[in-house]
């Protein structure tokens, strides 16, 4: 039996309202009901103020849905915004939504005047200082925002090759697909398909160059428009982030809808961010709009990491002629003026474009082209950023190469002394051409147990590259992956052995 809206309705009629003598659906407080593939998504407004104490209400009424035969899944939202579409009635208010047949409560008009600026607001509200910060999301250490003041600056594309080079620290990465009216992260990972159910309302991440993503894009067909309203937006997306199965994860990184309105705003302040990147292009207009989004997250206490300028420069691939299309420099200069770090700056490169269209992602792609260093440094410098700005970084350790150049001494103040094998860092160095991956789809590097380091190159204070006898040197070696390389040193080699047996290679 297909589902239809009129079923919806009725059965929700048996969920009383917060005054628990009326339904939710004669009060009024129903609305903006979709169905898609046998999955049913609506919002119940609310009281503003009572969200939180009206959340056994929306589970409810989700349930009561569920449970009609067809139904697949079931998303529903509280929200407390104003209906502007609508002519207000005579005392201001606004008529109640489709699906009702009588006024609408007091109480939920009084939210909706509060929400559209006609009533002075109750209770304390966010300033300056910051909002109410949501729950730490169990299972991940971090969480941060990839953001742009306005939209086309590349920030989709950055986010991805950026948790890829995360990923390549030896980090466990997510990316949470934010851009709920134009979801990009499936295109660029080459993903397709619904994700699964967990467990009861849980859904499994989808995963893609061993990544863990979950995007609006794997929930509605890519042409399809979403029109959903500010609140509706910020609940869907704490959804999306709860309500999903992430497993262990040292980050996930989060592509921000585009802008600084209300939508931006809310996520800021609801998810519980470790810190946040603002991605802007060189020109000034894009500058203007960066700021607006750097003042943003101050506003609500959340650490800017620092900035990155995508389409930095053009090099013609032809003549080698470089040219500043959209100026050249400007983030970092605002990077300086703002005592900002700047991450660093991304070329306009077809390969990047390409690649990126056709879900292949440059960083996990083409591993040794200068683009995915570009994208490695800048995962680098975040990591670092983010380990500063949570008290976590780690002072250098001393290195000293041994044995010729067949081993590598690390030594930390404060830590453990390690011994790294050459052929251990080179085939565990941290570039996509080994990086984390699933096993099937990494690529695990034999023939090297003969290789020997030539030569240590400081990057910053906060990583070294190394440069090994074959001509290897895209790892950028942060102290941090040092560290994990030697704590998880039996582990990690255990394993690396175990894929060299099973794909049929050999150390030397």
């Amino acid at each position: 039996m297909s589902v239809d809206k009129d079923r919806v309705l009725k059965v929700l009629k048996r969920v009383k309202g917060p005054d628990l003598e009326k339904n939710i659906v004669d009060l009024g407080l129903v609305s903006e009901i979709l169905i898609k593939d046998d999955r049913v998504y609506f919002s119940i407004t609310v009281p503003a103020e009572r969200a939180e104490e009206l959340e056994p209400l929306r589970e409810a009424a989700e349930k009561i849905v569920k449970d009609v035969e067809g139904v697949k899944g079931v998303t529903a939202v509280l929200t407390a915004e104003a209906n502007t579409k609508s002519a207000p009635t005579a005392n201001g208010a606004p008529p109640p939504q489709s699906g009702s047949n009588v006024h609408e409560h007091p109480r939920v008009a009084e939210a909706r005047q509060r929400m559209a600026g006609n009533a002075p607001p109750a209770g304390p509200q966010a300033g300056a200082g910051g909002g109410t910060r949501g729950a730490g999301l169990p299972g991940v250490k971090h969480l941060i925002a990839v953001a742009s003041g306005k939209g086309g600056v590349g920030k989709s594309t950055t986010t991805v090759n950026l948790a890829l080079g995360l990923q390549s620290l030896g980090l466990k990465v997510g990316i949470l697909d934010a851009d709920i009216f134009g979801p990009s992260q499936p295109r660029l990972l080459g993903l397709t398909g619904r994700p699964s159910v967990a467990h009861g309302n849980t859904l499994k991440a989808m995963e893609g160059y061993g990544l863990k993503v979950m995007s609006m894009g794997f929930l509605v067909d890519e042409g399809t428009p979403i029109i959903w309203r500010g609140p509706m937006v910020v609940s869907a997306l704490n959804q999306m982030l709860r309500d999903v199965a992430w497993g262990e994860l040292d980050v996930i990184v989060i592509d921000m809808p585009p802008g600084t309105g209300d939508v931006q705003l809310s996520m800021a302040q609801q998810v519980p961010l470790s810190g946040a990147i603002i991605v802007s292009t060189p020109q000034d207009l894009a500058l203007i709009d960066a700021r607006k989004g750097l003042n943003m997250f101050r506003k609500v206490d959340v650490p800017v990491l620092g900035i990155i300028e995508n389409m930095s420069t053009f090099i013609c691939p032809k003549c080698g002629e470089e040219s500043h299309i959209f100026g050249h420099g400007g983030a970092e200069e605002e990077a300086s003026k703002l005592g900002l770090p700047f991450l660093g700056g991304i070329p306009l490169h077809m390969d990047i474009r390409a690649k990126s269209d056709s879900g292949q992602p440059i960083t996990a792609t083409s591993p040794e082209s200068a683009h995915a260093q570009i994208y490695r440094d800048i995962a680098a410098k975040t990591w670092s950023e983010l380990e500063a700005t949570h008290g976590n970084r780690l002072n250098p350790p001393k290195l000293d190469i041994a044995d010729g150049g067949a081993a590598l001494n690390v030594t930390f103040d404060d830590r453990a002394a390690y011994t790294l094998s050459a052929e251990m860092l080179r085939v565990m160095s941290p570039s996509a051409e080994v990086q984390g991956h699933s096993p099937d789809q990494r690529v695990t590097v034999g023939g090297k147990k003969n290789v020997k380091i030539t030569k240590l190159e400081p990057v910053g204070n906060y990583a070294t590259r190394i440069t090994f006898d074959d001509g290897h040197d895209t790892g950028l070696f942060t102290w941090s992956y040092f560290d994990l390389l030697g704590r998880e040193k039996d582990a990690r080699w255990a394993e690396y052995l175990s894929e060299l047996e099973q794909k049929g290679l050999k150390r030397g």
